[in-house]
């Protein structure tokens, strides 16, 4: 989600519709802790775009032969740090300092270690787990697609999407709930397998995703049909810690947020226009800040026991002006006006400008061709 949540280049050399998608993710992860709605597949939507997005730079990085892991990481950094250390401050003034007895895992990010093994601090600190796995993936990935042959990434990552969930029914025994199935990197990185698959296939011929688009329809209405089923008549599936809960819902929710972001990357028409509303864009634009955020909001808002949507109103508005704050107030300068500060740096940005306005016109090319514990509030 950071990455997707951190433009990546010039806004003319953006897929822009990508934005927009990255604002219905936030948006159903605030809905479903603000309103309880069953939409928990926002962050695996993140964590697929994350692994599109990353992979693209990667590769393009690896092609150009230019600065690739201090880019890389510092990149990283000059987008992730500032907001979380933000957080951090504005958490222990909100709620103290019980996340210091835990400090480490917050340091290292690896707060789905730590939610793991019930060593966190306030429940409005959970969202973080999500960003510890993109982290913890982020430091071998990289190293995968630098040393792995390109045409042999794309068998890397299908055998995760293909292991991972074997892994998940192998694991389950070794864990009282289905919580740290759900929060540990080995289990989750197949979504962003699923990402750096798309990436790869669009990289190697432009029309690489126009003849799946039907099927990524049917994927898409069959993995909601699937969801929407399991709720209404198995409402205690996701918790039920059985080797089919954990290896197969997480798959149906793979196939429901790969299948979205193809039909976003192949888009026009309505769906196009939809995705690329100034509005959504926008959301989309901020949306790492707003995903930091929210719960600290939702958790700042709940004592004043307002109505559900009336609470939900209040915090959602709260939560855009901080994000816009902050997006306006320094974000926005470090992303995009760090990379001009010396020759280095403008070069790493034109690289990275072209890698995204290649795929942006290899997705426009393709279109154009027609070608049992209960789960706190706060946990995703």
């Amino acid at each position: 989600m950071t990455a997707s949540a951190s433009p990546l280049a010039p806004s003319h050399s953006r897929i822009v519709q990508l934005d927009g998608l990255r604002a219905l993710a936030v948006l159903a992860v605030f809905a479903q802790h603000a309103l309880k709605a069953p939409l928990w597949m926002g962050v695996d939507l993140f964590f697929v775009l994350s692994g599109f997005l990353i992979s693209c730079i990667l590769l393009e990085r690896k092609t150009q032969r230019q600065s690739y892991f201090k880019y890389f990481y510092a990149r990283r950094a000059r987008r992730i740090l500032p907001p979380y250390l933000l957080l951090m401050l504005v958490s222990s003034l909100l709620f103290g300092l019980a996340w210091a007895r835990h400090w480490y895992w917050y340091a290292l990010f690896s707060t789905n270690i730590g939610d793991a093994l019930n060593q966190s601090g306030h429940d409005s600190l959970n969202v973080l787990w999500s960003l510890a796995v993109e982290e913890q993936f982020y430091i071998f990935w990289p190293f995968v697609i630098l040393l792995v042959p390109e045409r042999l990434l794309g068998y890397v990552a299908a055998g995760l999407i293909v292991l991972v969930p074997v892994l998940r029914a192998i694991a389950t025994p070794w864990f009282d709930s289905f919580w740290p199935i759900y929060y540990l990197t080995p289990f989750r990185m197949d979504l962003l397998a699923a990402g750096a698959l798309l990436a790869l296939a669009v990289r190697r011929d432009r029309d690489a995703l126009e003849p799946f688009k039907p099927l990524a329809v049917l994927g898409m209405l069959a993995a909601l049909a699937v969801l929407a089923w399991l709720h209404l008549h198995f409402p205690r599936f996701r918790a039920a810690n059985t080797p089919l809960s954990n290896a197969g819902l997480y798959s149906v929710s793979l196939v429901l947020c790969t299948s979205i972001v193809v039909i976003a990357l192949q888009s026009r028409g309505f769906v196009k226009r939809l995705l690329c509303h100034r509005v959504l864009v926008y959301i989309g634009t901020i949306s790492y800040t707003i995903y930091l955020i929210h719960l600290s909001v939702l958790y700042a808002v709940w004592p004043l026991h307002l109505n559900r949507y009336l609470s939900a109103a209040l915090a959602l508005a709260v939560t855009l002006a901080y994000a816009s704050i902050t997006w306006f107030g320094f974000e926005k300068r470090l992303i995009r006006g760090g990379r001009g500060k010396a020759t280095g740096a403008r070069a790493s940005s034109n690289a990275t400008a072209n890698a995204t306005s290649n795929i942006n016109a290899t997705v426009n090319a393709s279109v154009n061709a027609n070608v049992a514990r209960p789960a706190p509030q706060s946990r995703a």
